[in-house]
This record gives structure tokens, C-alpha cells and sequence, in this order.
């Protein structure tokens, strides 16, 4: 924010409208949102597509980037490479140590670090940690490919989803895409193991 700015100077807000059955930067938001406030948890709630009280919509990423980026003193959420690619801006939020931190590289590594066993189901959440985290960026989350077990090329989807994992992560940190945890690497190499298998 602009030191010099008065606010409000307007009222402007973005929402997505994610169609997507798939959508983890809306729950991911929600589930945060839900976390800091009782309100929110009991009127909105946390899930891949809620009914947001008040804003104008985008669809998906690019759809809100779109909005955000056209009008003026607008706020969305999206992922943090939209933010790199597109050259906006980004809000500090707080963490549940009262914190407010950036999504950057280390911020979101440090939200990943504490993550040290992995369900059966790979389903881990590290949307604002506990306290004692006090430089995670509390809207960090993981990214999940989620796939048939009967693709049907099954063999090529889990040896692109392998490269993604492995080789394919030094291209993450320039769109602050965190290195995956060993354990959670582990994990996700067993799974694609289970998809080449067919």
C-alpha cells in the first residue's frame, strides 16, 4: 500500500467465479479466511466454489488477474505466479503469530518445512500454521495433480507429472514455486509410481 494513499478512496473488490471443480486458490483463500474469522467460517465457509458476499467476479487466475489488473483499487486473490508474471502487487497477510508476510520463496517454504509425515490420501494443509511458524505466509498450500487411476495414457501423464516433481522444479523458484519437502517428494514419486503401474 501507498503511504500516501487516503483510504477508502473507493470501494473495489474482485472475487473469483471459478467454474473449476478443481479450484485450490479459492479454498485454499476460504479455508484461510475461515481460520482468522468466526463470521466468515459461519456465513461463507470453506470450499473449492462458495457464494462470496459482495464483489465483481473473474474466472480462474487469469480471469481475476484480468479484473484486477483493469480496475482501478481492485483486490483479488491468485496464485503467486500470476503475481510474478503480471507485475502486481502483493498484500502481506497475517499469520497466526500476528505476523504479516509475503509470498515469497522463503515464506513459503517456511509454511512447507514443518511438514514431516504425508497421509495415505497426500492431503496436507498449511494454511496458517500455528504460531510458532512466525515467517510462513499463511495462505501457502501445495499443488495437486489430480488424475484418473485409468488414465488413458497413463504411462505419459505420470512420467510428466515425475519430471513436474523432480527435474522440473528448478523452474519453480522463479515464479515462487517452493522446492517440495523431501518427505512430500517421497510421497508424490509413490503415487506416480501407482499411475505408471496403471
Amino acid at each position: 500500500m501507498s503511504p500516501a494513499l487516503a483510504l477508502p478512496m473507493r470501494v473495489v473488490d474482485a472475487r473469483v467465479e471459478n467454474e473449476q471443480p478443481c479450484a485450490g486458490d479459492t479454498y485454499a483463500f476460504t479455508d484461510y479466511l475461515s481460520r482468522i474469522s468466526s463470521t466468515w467460517r459461519r456465513q461463507v465457509g470453506t470450499a473449492t466454489t462458495v457464494s462470496f458476499p459482495a464483489g465483481v467476479g473473474g474466472k480462474g487466475n487469469q480471469g481475476v488477474t484480468a479484473v484486477v489488473s483493469s480496475t482501478g483499487g481492485a483486490l483479488g486473490y491468485i496464485s503467486a505466479s500470476y503475481i510474478i508474471a503480471h507485475g502486481l502487487n502483493a498484500a502481506a497477510l497475517q499469520n497466526a503469530a500476528g505476523k504479516f508476510e509475503y509470498p515469497n520463496l522463503k515464506n513459503i517454504q517456511n509454511a512447507a518445512a514443518p511438514v514431516k509425515h504425508v497421509p495415505a490420501n497426500n492431503e496436507m494443509h498449511i494454511v496458517n500454521l500455528p504460531k510458532k511458524y512466525a515467517q510462513a505466509y499463511p495462505l501457502s498450500t501445495f499443488t495437486y495433480c489430480i488424475v484418473p487411476k485409468a488414465a488413458p495414457q497413463h504411462a505419459a501423464l505420470a512420467s510428466w507429472i515425475y519430471y513436474a516433481m523432480t527435474g522440473g522444479q528448478a523452474f519453480g523458484a522463479q515464479l515462487d514455486f517452493a522446492p517440495i519437502p523431501k518427505v512430500v517428494l517421497k510421497a508424490g514419486i509413490k503415487s506416480v509410481r501407482a499411475l505408471q503401474a496403471g
